[in-house]
């Protein structure tokens, strides 16, 4: 009993060879449509469900040079053997390059067109077993990247918690410390974005800001919270949270983390040179500490602590951008300065905000 080994469309405007050829080919097992007209065969193609095209060049209304070209903007990539009654090596060269698979000439020998079939349909089938890889390939690839950015995301919220822990931590002396902590971030993501930077930056600078004073969980409480003026002794302790800050944060291999830790250490430096702890100057301090520096700056001017008063906005302002004496522009970065002078109305928002929570 013949099985059915493909489904082949034979399309030749000569009726007598259509159906001789239709007969061959289902003597042989195949299960085949005839059509003679080019442009209904067209139709019948784009539906895809051939497995090979048998077609004559030269045809009214559409030739087998046009049906290829028209399955190929369909990106349709089943064999076509086109067949010819004139042995044209230029056409038969042309018919290759535009993506025939084989070449017959008419008339043709019945066996030599069974082998051309045969060839034809056993591409067509590595062409399925392809797609089908292809496609199993991309359903694979699919679950893997959804499982990575399932791990990745499990990192972030690690990352995340981390870092939360080590904001509560620093609370614990001082509660004021958090709120100052959670509102330089907001700050700090307003400036970056003000300055243009790519959203990667503004991503990094809102992860490392709120641990820029993770250090002060090793100054004395004693000493944070003193409500008279320190001594020379007790301001250099205070000072050397950028170092406990740098400490605690050191030796990570994640790049947010060493990021922080390098932004723990140098957010008090100063553009002139003047900060601390190793007089950084210019655009040798990063410039993630560089925009901590004048966030952090404003929160504390902003904010009532044990031994000063809150100076209001427009007092903070004025002494970010004029300077009082303590605290000078030339202290900042100018483009850094310039694009805090652009959205100081949203940090006073923010710190009207958030200091109502």
């Amino acid at each position: 009993m013949l099985t059915t080994m493909g489904k082949i469309l034979i399309i030749d405007d000569d009726r007598s060879l259509l159906k001789s050829s239709m007969v061959i080919l289902k003597a042989e097992g195949y299960d085949v449509d005839a059509e003679p007209e080019s442009k209904t065969a067209l139709g019948r193609i784009v539906t895809g469900q051939y497995d090979l095209i048998v077609t004559d060049i030269r045809m009214p209304n559409i030739t087998g040079l046009e049906i290829i070209a028209e399955m190929r903007k369909r990106e349709l990539e089943t064999p076509v053997i086109l067949m010819t009654a004139y042995a044209e090596l230029p056409a038969a060269i042309d018919a290759i390059r535009r993506g025939a698979f084989d070449f017959l000439l008419k008339p043709y020998r019945p066996e030599d067109f069974i082998m051309a079939v045969e060839r034809g349909i056993r591409y067509s089938n590595l062409l399925k077993i392809e797609q089908s890889y292809k496609k199993q390939l991309e359903q694979e690839v699919s679950i893997k990247t959804k499982e990575l950015k399932e791990a990745f995301s499990k990192i972030t919220e690690l990352n995340n918690e981390i870092m939360f822990r080590l904001i509560k931590a620093s609370e614990y002396k001082d509660q004021e410390t958090g709120t100052h902590i959670l509102r330089v971030k907001q700050y700090s993501v307003i400036l970056a974005e003000e300055l243009g930077m790519p959203r990667d930056f503004v991503d990094k600078v809102a992860f490392v800001s709120p641990l820029h004073d993770v250090g002060k969980i090793g100054v004395p409480e004693n000493i944070l919270l003193k409500t008279g003026k320190l001594t020379n002794e007790e301001f250099n302790l205070i000072k050397n949270h950028t170092n406990i800050g740098s400490d605690i944060l050191k030796g990570s291999n994640n790049e947010h983390i060493r990021l922080a830790e390098a932004v723990a250490l140098s957010h008090h430096e100063r553009w002139d040179g003047s900060g601390y702890p190793h007089g950084l100057k210019g655009e040798d301090i990063l410039l993630e500490a560089r925009i901590v520096n004048i966030c952090d700056q404003y929160d504390a001017l902003m904010t009532i602590r044990p031994y000063k008063p809150s100076f209001g906005h427009e007092k903070t302002y004025e002494i970010l951008t004029k300077g009082d004496g303590r605290t000078m522009p030339n202290h900042f970065d100018p483009k850094v300065l310039e694009a805090f002078k652009s959205c100081a109305n949203i940090f006073k928002d923010i710190y009207e905000r958030e200091s109502e929570r």
